[in-house]
């Protein structure tokens, strides 16, 4: 007999004395009844090429390295492909949702505007220094020739004004999620 006879021999005796015990190690690893057919046989035929290349010592404590690999494969597999079709869900609720929300958004800076601009003229100066060029409060009473205080108070007079506005607009308004601009200090955006 030859070598790759009796090496195909031995790997298919162990193979037959271990088979219910790797079926049993298979299934503990929540493997589909379906697949695990699969899997023996694929085992089956990696530790046979294996061993038809190098001489494996202890046949049956390889086949079960060899089809554990398999199933953390398999369920890597299945894993990839649930993450993947979640992905795909959430970016179509996404897509469906970013139109809607940027439609709102769109609506309520429109709305913004117009209560802004209908702000007496400190009040509204005030507002966009703050907001759209981002200066601190004491930048601002240096351009506006104010106080720190008067300036604090015309931007939270303002503020108020248009929250109640777009309130009234059915628009939700929510002071807490105001940006943070990055030239804040620490003490500004604790107020």
């Amino acid at each position: 007999m030859s070598t790759n006879k009796q090496s195909n021999n031995r790997m298919l005796t162990a193979f037959q004395s271990c088979r219910d015990g790797l079926v049993r190690s298979i299934m503990k690893m929540s493997v589909k009844q379906q697949d695990v057919d699969d899997i023996l046989q694929e085992t089956f035929i990696r530790a046979l090429r294996s061993d038809n290349k190098q001489e494996i010592s202890s046949p049956k404590g390889y086949l079960f390295v060899v089809s554990r690999n398999l199933v953390l494969k398999k369920l890597m597999q299945q894993s990839k492909e649930i993450h993947t079709e979640l992905d795909e869900a959430l970016l179509e609720d996404d897509v469906e949702n970013t139109v809607e929300k940027e439609l709102y958004q769109k609506l309520k800076f429109e709305r913004f505007s117009k209560v802004l601009g209908a702000l007496p003229e400190k009040h509204r100066r005030a507002i966009l220094l703050r907001k759209l060029y981002c200066l601190s409060h004491k930048e601002i009473a240096k351009k506006m020739d104010l106080s720190v205080s008067s300036v604090e108070k015309y931007i939270a007079a303002g503020l108020k004004q248009c929250k109640q506005s777009l309130c009234a607009q059915g628009y939700e308004v929510n002071e807490h999620k105001l940006p943070i601009h990055l030239n804040q200090s620490s003490e500004e955006r604790t107020r």
